[in-house]
């Protein structure tokens, strides 16, 4: 299971929380240059690696800390590296930009399960989010989190159990 998005949006801070490890985490683009990888228990008690990428714009990766995490963005069921779902971390008050890539990913036809990050930044910015809404228009799971937080998580690791 791969934490996969656009750089900045909290993919690190998350991954801390979810796996307990104190990977480096800053407020700009490429702290994490390198795959890092916990494990994560899930729901119904299976434990799964879990690996931090890079942040990244899109499957065509313009420098080589993007390149990192292609392959396991672009690995298809049955071919599979790591893991068996991705989860795209998005800035939740960078929508736009964010859910670029995330359509790119979920067009690949891999499970993925979208972290809607930094949801009280977005409510302070006095924007209105429905996560409900947002899961129907793309076709798969979307779940409110704060990261540093460690808010949402829970029902993120419900989502990646089922």
């Amino acid at each position: 299971m791969a934490l996969v998005g656009n750089p900045n949006a909290g993919k690190s801070a998350l991954f801390n929380a979810l796996t307990g490890a104190r990977q480096k985490v800053g407020n700009y683009p490429g702290v994490t240059v390198e795959r890092h990888s916990g494990r994560l228990s899930l729901d119904d008690g299976r434990p799964v690696e879990l690996v931090d990428l890079p942040g990244t714009y899109s499957l065509d990766p313009a420098s080589a800390d993007e390149r990192i995490g292609q392959p396991f963005e672009t690995a298809t069921p049955g071919h599979d590296v790591a893991g068996h779902a991705l989860v795209v971390v998005v800035d939740a008050a960078n929508l736009d930009n964010h859910l670029r890539f995330a359509l790119q990913l979920i067009a690949l036809g891999r499970p993925v399960v979208v972290a809607l990050n930094m949801v009280d930044l977005a409510e302070r910015d006095g924007l209105t989010l429905d996560p409900a809404i947002l899961a129907r228009e793309l076709g798969v799971p979307v779940v409110p989190t704060v990261a540093v937080r460690k808010r949402g998580l829970d029902e993120l690791r419900g989502a990646l159990t089922g």
